[in-house]
């Protein structure tokens, strides 16, 4: 609600994408479709539940189909994250929303290339929506460089989400990478220093999660950080990985280099979108848009109100 007008914007809220808009999107503007299609939306993260939401109030007939066994996307991943569990409720809110509406929506259905002409057999969509997300980066891709960090493979690089879900630990002599500025990286290693490891948030930045001074949340996050012993090395980042060996170098100064011991290398770095579908979907001749993080990376807000604006369109 608050990081927008901290920018200057008006009021928005993650949950109500009418919020600020209410002339062209308020009571009364959610019509009714005379020609109701049959649409299937591949993804249940925030942008593809919004989308079946809206789609299913406006007399579409919607299924939606999620790979994994819990709806959520992102908004799921995040809330794994320490003290972070409520974020989860954003997308236990729209897939109970559009249930209501009227959408279908199946979990532990994955849709892929090899499944994909059953699929549209079987359902006979009169359009699709590509609402697949995207995935951590694991190699330090990130918008600073443009490009991997130089021997990423030789280390023991893990991506957030790995730690977040359990399907990987860091312990020892750990260092997070931070590009992202938000809540992530901080919990994250918060989380990782809570099992015993000694733990170095490095950040390009001037400080640590400068995105959530936006969200008036960088006072919750700064006690978490010193009571748990996380060592904040900013205004670095990592030039190069050689197996525990880690390179940092001042980016107001690149002769200011830093050379360090890792077991492991968390990155909070960027992330790149699945869209493999769209253009397999298209090939078949078939109606198809993408959304979401799908089409780019993005936040919460930015992916439910796509999902909401291309709806209303349908």
């Amino acid at each position: 609600c608050w990081k927008s007008v901290s920018r200057g914007g008006r009021v928005q809220c993650v949950y109500n994408p009418e919020l600020g808009r209410e002339q062209a999107w308020g009571k009364g503007t959610l019509k009714r479709v005379d020609k109701p299609k049959k649409t299937l939306v591949i993804g249940a993260g925030p942008s593809g539940l919004e989308y079946a939401r809206i789609a299913a109030a406006r007399g579409h007939e919607v299924v939606v189909l999620e790979r994994d066994a819990e709806v959520g996307g992102h908004v799921r991943l995040e809330s794994l994250l320490p003290s972070r569990q409520e974020y989860g409720l954003i997308a236990t809110w729209l897939a109970s929303q559009a249930a209501k509406n009227g959408a279908e929506i199946r979990k532990s259905a994955p849709v892929t290339a090899e499944s994909l002409d059953d699929l549209l057999a079987a359902e006979k969509p009169d359009h699709v929506v590509v609402a697949t997300g995207s995935r951590v980066c694991r190699d330090g891709f990130q918008g600073w460089t443009a490009a991997p960090i130089p021997g990423w493979e030789s280390g023991n690089c893990l991506g957030w989400d790995e730690i977040a879900t359990g399907s990987a630990q860091a312990t020892g002599e750990v260092i997070v990478l931070d590009d992202l500025c938000t809540v992530v990286a901080p919990l994250i290693a918060v989380a990782i220093a809570g099992n015993g490891a000694s733990v170095k948030l490095v950040t390009r930045w001037p400080m640590v999660g400068m995105e959530t001074i936006l969200d008036v949340y960088l006072d919750w996050i700064l006690p978490k950080l010193y009571k748990s012993g996380v060592q904040m090395v900013c205004d670095r980042f990592i030039s190069g990985i050689d197996g525990r060996r880690v390179t940092l170098y001042n980016v107001h100064h690149e002769e200011d280099v830093q050379e360090l011991e890792a077991d492991a290398i968390v990155m909070a770095t960027g992330r790149q979108s699945e869209n493999a579908l769209q253009p397999l979907v298209l090939a078949r001749g078939l109606s198809v848009e993408a959304i979401g993080d799908a089409v780019a990376p993005r936040g919460t807000y930015e992916a439910v109100y796509e999902g909401h604006r291309q709806a209303r369109k349908l």
